[in-house]
């Protein structure tokens, strides 16, 4: 048995401070740093609206000093998100990084100013409280706001007050750090939020300003729009004046479960969906293909399961999906899902259907209105499209099978044999037969549904769609890396998406977990503690993954030390220069040049027909990556004609362009490749190896 020694986080440039000084800690103590006081007119152009109907315009008649951003919050049918408005540092987007990206995590709070429009439709608590609508209520025209069928209590669920989420990170919004009602003296006046920041709270380590969104559960129950009107100003990112908190590695305990890992990765987000989506989209449905002798099935095998009943693992399958949603179940309009859970006696596996609810999902369960019975509503709703459940004694282990033998017929299958038999209403199966360009999305996942399985994963070893136009199956254990640029997307809606294939061949692989906040800290390992600092290595092979609360990393059997001892440690790196990698290149940090090899040579003739991928890292002085960089990268060429790729931002101190988005060259002869970090002057350019491009 090997033991596992750990040894506690340094500051690889303070370490000596760090042992001898500690209390002399200051340098990781922040100023506060204004995002925007909105004190011109061009203040605006760091803020805007996602998505949503909401508006963010300047006024300069309000604020201290004069000049504030109006959000106008519109309650609509039409959608789900009557404000989701970004702001960010000037020049900045959620999309692009200007100015170098913010550790949140270094922060105390974030600080703004707000005043409501007491001429609005809706008062504060009627804002801050969804529920509290009625049939009552009217807007400023006389209108009534609500439907007459959608009385008091309606639009339970909807988000209350105010989501305070950070934006530029690995996400547009995302995550939330906190959810806060509008202040009732906001209504008289300039009233100062606080929201504290959690530094421990993950992916909040790059960012470039806030999100201020909301959610309407039930939407449609709005007969007549009403809006709220509100003003924000002086949004600061307030310093901290403590020293910073140091991450703390702890005695790994779960060792990895091969196959293809999905992780409740979001903090304080119990319902978010995170999936793998399949890329192909056509071929899949079974409407048109399933006979007695030739059934259609979907199947998927579940080796690894939290401890948790609240838990789900799903397949969902989406017929020509307006998107491809993170959550297909609750926003497109038809949909079908098989989910399961483990319970006291088992576990239970489910077969329910929606069509013709956007935006919603109570007829899955026959919620709501939809209480007749499946199949006898004639294709006119309201009627239940629960069709199925069957118990599985052995458990969530072993393959799920859903079954057809006809367009309406088929069965659920456990993994124990138990079976239910269902039938699909005549009516609705068109709704998922393919059309063309619309397709058919297939999804594989896990909700959280309660903390119990926060930081855990639903693994899947096999996924399998048989006897369809274009059938698909894949062995995950075959697997050594989840294939995201032709086989799967990834999704999830509110947090990074925790996916990953741990190969077969790391059965005994460890999960390494740290404490947070940790921006900037890498893992290492090593036999010894006598070996000075070359006896470290960092583990490359399992990408960091931020958790609830934690970061964790895969260790691969590979990485692990020879021996009977593993020391682990983190340290904390200084983002100083650029490494370039090319094709028949290896990075070898802690050696003179940082990488082995020399550029393959490329062709007009080869297969990509003389382009060339480009890796592009974020290193400190001894070619090691830094992990929390996010800086945009920009390429040009010593060959004058060559085509080069749009500027594109780093992820975890990393960058490749490849595909379309790769150098292609028009120029034979020895060639080099120059990359700018173009949001930071203080980081010089890098220049490639000499590759040779013949013709």
């Amino acid at each position: 048995m090997k033991t596992i020694l750990l040894k506690h986080s340094v500051l690889a440039t303070c370490a000596a401070l760090f042992l001898v000084a500690p209390a002399s800690l200051t340098f990781a103590q922040t100023t506060d740093l204004t995002v925007n006081t909105f004190d011109d007119a061009s203040s605006i152009n760091a803020c805007d609206v996602e998505w949503g109907t909401g508006e963010a315009t300047w006024d300069g008649t309000q604020g201290n000093p004069a000049g504030a951003c109006l959000v106008t919050v519109v309650f609509s049918s039409s959608s789900d998100t009557p404000v989701a408005d970004y702001f960010c540092l000037p020049g900045d987007n959620p999309w692009w990084f200007q100015t170098p990206s913010i550790d949140l995590s270094l922060y105390a709070s974030v600080d703004f100013d707000i005043m409501y429009d007491n001429t609005s439709d809706i008062d504060i608590p009627h804002f801050n409280d969804l529920s509290t609508w009625d049939t009552t209520m009217t807007n400023k025209n006389g209108s009534k706001v609500m439907q007459s069928w959608a009385g008091s209590g309606y639009l339970s669920g909807s988000l209350p007050g105010l989501d305070i989420c950070v934006c530029g990170s690995y996400n547009q919004m995302a995550p939330s750090i906190a959810s806060t009602n509008i202040p009732a003296a906001a209504a008289s006046g300039w009233t100062h939020v606080s929201i504290p920041i959690n530094p421990a709270e993950a992916n909040i380590g790059s960012v470039n300003g806030i999100v201020i969104h909301k959610w309407i559960n039930q939407q449609w129950g709005i007969a007549n729009d009403a809006q709220a009107r509100f003003w924000i100003d002086n949004i600061v990112f307030k310093g901290n004046q403590l020293p910073p908190h140091l991450p703390a590695v702890s005695v790994p305990t779960n060792k990895a479960t091969p196959g293809l890992n999905v992780f409740a990765s979001t903090d304080n987000q119990i319902y978010d969906r995170q999936s793998a989506v399949l890329r192909q989209t056509n071929g899949l449905s079974w409407v048109g293909h399933a006979t007695p002798s030739h059934p259609v099935s979907y199947s998927f095998t579940i080796v690894g399961y939290p401890n948790s009943t609240n838990c789900e693992a799903w397949m969902f399958l989406c017929p020509n999906p307006v998107a491809m949603d993170n959550a297909p179940d609750w926003n497109e309009t038809n949909c079908a899902i098989v989910f399961l859970q483990k319970n006291a006696a088992g576990a239970t596996g489910h077969f329910q259907y929606k069509v013709g609810e956007s935006m919603g999902q109570n007829m899955y369960s026959g919620a709501g209105n939809y209480t007749a019975a499946p199949g006898t509503g004639g294709g006119t709703l309201p009627e239940s499209g629960n069709l199925a459940a069957v118990n599985a004694t052995t458990g969530v282990y072993g393959t799920w099978t859903l079954k057809f033998t006809s367009d309406t017929a088929g069965q659920l299958i456990a993994p124990d044999g138990h079976s239910a038999s269902f039938t699909f209403p005549s009516y609705n199966a068109p709704q998922f037969a393919e059309s063309n360009p619309g397709g058919f999305y297939i999804y594989l996942g896990m909700q959280a549904n309660n903390a119990d399985a926060y930081n855990h994963a639903v693994v899947y070893s096999n996924f399998a769609v048989s006897n369809t136009a274009a059938p698909y199956s894949e062995n995950f254990l075959a697997d050594t890396v989840l294939d995201t640029t032709n086989v799967w997307n990834t999704s999830a809606a509110s947090g990074p998406a925790g996916m990953l294939i741990v190969p077969a061949a790391d059965s005994t692989a460890l999960w390494l977990e740290w404490t947070l906040p940790a921006s900037g800290f890498s893992l290492q390992t090593s036999p010894t503690l006598s070996g000075g600092s070359f006896a470290w290595t960092s583990p490359t092979i399992g990408p960091v993954i931020g958790m609830v609360g934690v970061g964790q990393q895969l260790v691969s059997t590979s990485e692990l030390p020879i021996g009977n001892a593993a020391f682990f440690r983190l340290i904390k790196r200084n983002f100083t220069q650029l490494q370039i990698l090319l094709p028949g290149e290896t990075a070898a940090p802690n050696t003179p040049t940082g990488k082995t090899g020399t550029p393959t040579p490329v062709s007009w003739g080869d297969p990509d027909y003389g382009s060339e991928n480009v890796t592009v890292n974020a290193v400190d002085s001894n070619w090691n990556i830094v992990n929390n960089v996010s800086d945009t990268i920009s390429l040009t060429c010593s060959d004058d004609y060559a085509f080069l790729p749009l500027d594109a931002a780093m992820v975890n101190g990393t960058v490749t362009f490849s595909g379309n988005n790769a150098v292609w060259f028009s120029t034979e002869g020895s060639q080099t490749i120059t990359a700018t970090d173009m949001t930071s002057g203080s980081i010089p350019a890098a220049t490639s190896s000499p590759v040779m491009v013949d013709p």
